[in-house]
Formats: structure tokens, C-alpha cells, sequence
């Protein structure tokens, strides 16, 4: 594989909760994360039900990719790659979404399909990990994409309506409720229902949740392998507490700490599907995928069938 160059590239994706910026370079074949940012901006709530993203999601969006494009120049990125997935993939107005990035930041935004955010997660949250069975899941605010490899060739690549930010929704109280609990759990399992069952060496979690997870529980590393048990403490703690205490606590953001309960049920439930004693959390996934298509030049994990 070759690569384009050696200077630094960054790849932004615009979630259903928060733009993430990655700025990496290229090294001994693999990328090398140089900066690592986010901003929450919440578009999820606005496009569930196919209605258009307001005024005011738009707008905190534009200017958080603004201020992102500006510290990814500044740390050296040469070349800003700009994609966005389920919130403005459903949104009914996505094209004044890419209108207004383009006439705001001069960049030009790619709304993803769910395959392709699929294919991009497991390039980036695959490279390096060992086993002939691997299952990537990108849990993100609007959708989990789940990916499984059999031997380096995928067998079977699927987009849910599956979500922190929906799963948020069925609880108001702070902490939530044991009777909201249940019906997050119950969500959460029933979406994984028509997964065909499939024996696998690794479960791989990409995304905010998890990412946030694996920071309360001390992991210094992007890469972080949490007992199932481990999990299932985190999650009986996140019972007891509220948003706000977990936020000022672990240094969270006080948005993404009330989405943490639906979330960590997500990799809860995909943890119980395939049976797994331990998961690996990374903060390795789309944007990874974005940077390795770019200095490889190649569409697809290398040695993956797409």
C-alpha cells in the first residue's frame, strides 16, 4: 500500500451528536493520531421522525466543523475530509446542510450511507486487532452499525435504528427509573433480535459511548478491553447518579453523561448477543477509516472484501 505523503490529514464526520475531528499522519503503516477533538451539537432530536434539522442545530454544526477545520490547519492537516451520517442522512433539508458547510468552512461535505459508515468504522477499528472472527460495532447517537469478519472477508454489514440519543428519549428522569431502565434494555435487545447468532473472537465498540466509558473507567489508550463485569459496575453506577454528578465527577460533558445510561445498554446488549467476557473499546473508527482510505488510496480494509 502506498501511501500519498507524509503530511498530516484530518477527517471530521458530523454525528448525530457531536463533530468529531481526527488529525493523523501516516507512520509505519498505520495512522498516528496527532489531535483528537469534539464538540457536542445535538442534531439527533431533530430528524428522527424525518422532520428537517432547525435553524439552530445547523448553525452550531457549521461552526463547530468551522472551529474543528481551523485547529486541524493549525496542527498541520493539509487536507480536511468532511462526511456526515444518520441525523443529516435523514434530515429532509440535507442539502442546505451541505450548502450552508460549503459557503461557511469552503469545504465540501459527504453524506454517507449507512454501508459506507459501516465499511469506514471497521477500517479504522479493525486495524491492528488479532482474530479470525471480529465484530465492529460503531454505536453512535442515531445508529449502530455492526460489521462482522470472518477470516479478513466480511459476512455481514448492517446500519440499525439503534442509538443513544433514541434510546435517551425513553427515560426523563435523571437518573433514570428502573421501569425506564427496562424499557432502554428492552429497546436496546429487541433491535439486536434479528442479528443471525455467530461465534467471534473479538467484539470491537467504536464511538462516543464507548470512548466515554472506557475515560471513567482510567484508560490512558484509544484501545481499551473492559470485563464484561467491569460494564456491568459502570453501568450499575451511571443507575445511581445523575447526569450532573457523573459529568463534574469525570470530567464529562453534562450532554453526553445523560445519554451514557442508553448507551452503555446498547454495548451492554451487544455484549449478551454474542456472549463475549470482555469488549474492546476504542476511540478508533470512522475517522480512522477516512484517514487510512486517504494515504492508502484504497477503498475497503485491506485484505477485506467490501
Amino acid at each position: 500500500m502506498t501511501a500519498r505523503g507524509q503530511d498530516p490529514a484530518a477527517a471530521i464526520d458530523i454525528g448525530s451528536n457531536t463533530v468529531h475531528m481526527l488529525v493523523g499522519s501516516w507512520r509505519d503503516g498505520s495512522v498516528a493520531a496527532l489531535d483528537d477533538s469534539a464538540e457536542l451539537v445535538g442534531l439527533a432530536r431533530s430528524v428522527y421522525a424525518g422532520a428537517t434539522i432547525v435553524p439552530e442545530g445547523m448553525d452550531r454544526a457549521v461552526a463547530a466543523v468551522h472551529r474543528l477545520a481551523e485547529r486541524a490547519r493549525s496542527r498541520g492537516a493539509q487536507v480536511v475530509r468532511l462526511v456526515a451520517t444518520a441525523a443529516v442522512r435523514d434530515a429532509t433539508n440535507r442539502d442546505e446542510v451541505v450548502a450552508a458547510v460549503r459557503e461557511r468552512t469552503g469545504l465540501d461535505l459527504e453524506i454517507i450511507s449507512g454501508e459506507r459508515e459501516a465499511d469506514l468504522s471497521y477500517l479504522g477499528a479493525s486495524a491492528g486487532e488479532e482474530g479470525d472472527s471480529l465484530q465492529v460495532c460503531d454505536v453512535g447517537g442515531g445508529s449502530t452499525e455492526v460489521i462482522r469478519s470472518d477470516h479478513g472477508h466480511i459476512a455481514l454489514r448492517t446500519s440499525l435504528p439503534l442509538g443513544s440519543s433514541r434510546l435517551a428519549d425513553l427515560y426523563q428522569s435523571d437518573p433514570p427509573g428502573a421501569d425506564e431502565l427496562a424499557r432502554v434494555e428492552a429497546a436496546a435487545a429487541g433491535a439486536l433480535t434479528g442479528l443471525p447468532a455467530w461465534q467471534l473472537d473479538r467484539l470491537i465498540v467504536t464511538g462516543g459511548t464507548a470512548t466515554t466509558l472506557a475515560h471513567i473507567a482510567g484508560a490512558g489508550e484509544r484501545r481499551y478491553v473492559m470485563p464484561v463485569a467491569r460494564l456491568t459496575a459502570l453501568r450499575e453506577l451511571l443507575a445511581r447518579q445523575t447526569a450532573g454528578v457523573v459529568a463534574q465527577s469525570y470530567a464529562v460533558e453534562p450532554a453526553r453523561a445523560r445519554l451514557l445510561p442508553a448507551g452503555a445498554a446498547i454495548i451492554a446488549a451487544l455484549c449478551a448477543a454474542t456472549g463475549v467476557t470482555e469488549v474492546t473499546l476504542t476511540g478508533a473508527g470512522l475517522r480512522d477509516g477516512l484517514l487510512i482510505e486517504y494515504f492508502t488510496d484504497k477503498i475497503g480494509a485491506p485484505g477485506v472484501d467490501g
